[in-house]
């Protein structure tokens, strides 16, 4: 009874819209309806952000900023748009983009969104988040009110990729608790925020884009257990719940799986122990730095099993961290758990079962090692042992071992382990970050610590060129070039596993219509992506 009435209180709480941005006051002819029922949802969602909604501190990571605009962002076929940006002029040697603004963006307060809020953003940025590699760029200036230079230290073929994951802030709204109460430029803006509970915006009424269909959005910060029960109950529209539910019915709501980039992947050191250190720790791991064992355990993985059992077919089999995006190589796809080629393979490596104990050794040491993961989600526990069966099929022992994120950081568990990440980007720079050698032991997510030349010059010169083709063309070959890459074919210093669905139960009536691919730091807020196309009947 207590919840129906919270949930009642939640659901007529929204009508009004938060302030925002500028140096002139602006009223917008086309202001949205006086709210109705058809006009409010009731929203359950995960990922609540916390440190507020504030893009200096990686708000909204991938996802929809709501109350605030990106200069482009991406359409559902993952084509670049422009969104704040009218026009995108790159210099030939690729050293300077230039943008050109629109000229009708006010914010929620009124106050006009200008160039200088674009500069004052990057730099903020720049100070307070690690999510976000800003190191190429060497200055953001402010050329007039609606134009802005991007000056970079060298040619970046992903820096409009980077573009679309900063959400500008307005400098004459910024303070410390600006993520407690954001005023931006976006299609909502905020009215309330009760940590732990919930989130309630309002339509912009001085939007610049489409109008929103909808007036009022409840977000409630439910676990998905809840979440199903809330839906069941008829109080919430749109219900995001776990993969325990994918087999149930609710009457009155339509279920629906969304898929995602919102990947699972092992990572292999490739390396002995002691081949690097951190911070005095030496890392690697003597193992998994073979490559033979790495192969073997691709090619070995019932990644179909996994889905379809583990998962209750709420995920799909994934074999790279950019599954159908416009770089992935097709080469990555192989036969799933094809335990005859990873025997194979064992045994061209020299890993035989001498003993008859079922775990194959090379050189008196068992094929036998550890695989950490964190606690708390069971979509990952149930990879996690699916993989262990697997590998136990080609004679591999994983031990698996659940330890908090910060346990693991700190005893290196990553670079020392083999260790479920979550992976999915709709940038190639993934590709980069994840297997160029200048990312070995610098706290970044090469945790495999891979290197090799030939990778190392195909990822720079994918980087470095000023024509979008071949950067695809190049990161394509990092992959797998016929003879050399990072894939099942090649080094394998991730096994890449599953992109979970989200499972979703949504009220019949309600139309929340595509989406991109969610990526894996986006995975939650990526659902509200289109909101503004969103419809109840």
């Amino acid at each position: 009874m207590k919840r129906k009435f919270i949930m009642f209180i939640l659901t007529t709480i929204l009508a009004i819209y938060v302030l925002g941005c500028s140096k002139a006051i602006k009223t917008n002819d086309s202001t949205v309806n006086n709210s109705s029922p058809n006009k409010e949802i009731v929203v359950s969602i995960k990922g609540e952000p916390a440190k507020g909604f504030d893009p200096a501190f990686d708000w909204p990571g991938l996802g929809e900023a709501l109350f605030q605009s990106k200069l482009i962002v991406f359409d559902k076929d993952m084509n670049l748009v422009n969104d704040l940006a009218t026009e995108r002029i790159l210099r030939e040697d690729g050293k300077k983009l230039t943008i050109k603004l629109r000229d009708d963006v006010f914010c929620s307060d009124g106050v006009k969104l200008t160039a200088s809020d674009v500069v004052f953003t990057f730099n903020k940025v720049r100070e307070t988040t690690s999510y976000i590699d800003l190191s190429n760029v060497k200055e953001v200036i402010a050329i007039n009110d609606t134009t802005v230079d991007f000056i970079l230290n060298h040619a970046d073929s992903t820096f409009e990729y980077t573009l679309t994951r900063i959400a500008i802030i307005p400098e004459h709204a910024y303070s410390e608790n600006y993520g407690q109460n954001p005023i931006g430029s976006g299609p909502y803006k905020f009215v309330e925020w009760k940590k732990g509970e919930k989130l309630i915006v309002e339509a912009n009424p001085l939007y610049y884009g489409k109008k929103p269909n909808i007036d009022k959005v409840t977000f409630l910060y439910l676990d998905l257990d809840a979440s199903f029960a809330g839906a069941r109950r008829g109080e919430i529209d749109i219900a995001r719940v776990s993969m325990d539910y994918n087999t149930q019915e609710i009457p009155g709501y339509t279920k629906r799986n969304i898929e995602t980039m919102d990947i699972v992947s092992i990572s292999l050191p490739t390396v002995k122990r002691g081949t690097y250190e951190m911070d005095g720790v030496p890392i690697g791991n003597n193992i998994t730095s073979d490559v033979a064992i790495r192969r073997a355990l691709s090619y070995g993985m019932d990644r179909e099993g996994i889905c379809t059992n583990a998962l209750n077919g709420a995920a799909r089999p994934v074999y790279s961290h950019n599954p159908d995006m416009p770089w992935d190589n097709e080469t990555n796809i192989i036969k799933n758990a094809d335990i005859e080629t990873a025997k194979q393979i064992l045994k061209d490596g020299g890993w035989e079962d001498k003993d008859g104990d079922g775990i194959v050794e090379k050189e008196g040491v068992k094929a036998q090692f550890t695989l950490l993961y964190t606690p708390g989600e069971v979509e990952r526990q149930a990879v996690v042992l699916g993989a262990q069966e697997s590998a136990r099929k080609i004679g591999i022992q994983i031990d698996l071992v659940s330890k908090p994120w910060d346990e693991i950081a700190l005893e290196k568990g990553i670079y020392r382990e083999a260790y479920l990440f979550g992976k999915g980007a709709d940038s190639p720079f993934e590709i980069y970050t994840n297997f160029s050698s200048d990312r070995i032991a610098n706290y970044n997510t090469n945790s495999p610590s891979y290197g090799n030349e030939i990778t190392d010059d195909y990822l720079n010169r994918a980087i470095n060129t000023t024509n979008q083709q071949e950067a695809l063309e190049l990161w394509k070959k990092a992959q797998w070039d016929g003879k050399h890459g990072v894939n099942s074919l090649g080094d394998s210093p991730f096994v890449p596993m599953v992109a979970f669905h989200h499972t979703f139960f949504i009220r019949d009536g309600v139309d929340i219509g595509d989406f991109r691919p969610a990526p894996h730091r986006g995975a939650y807020w990526i659902t509200v992506e289109n909101i503004k196309d969103w419809v109840k009947k």
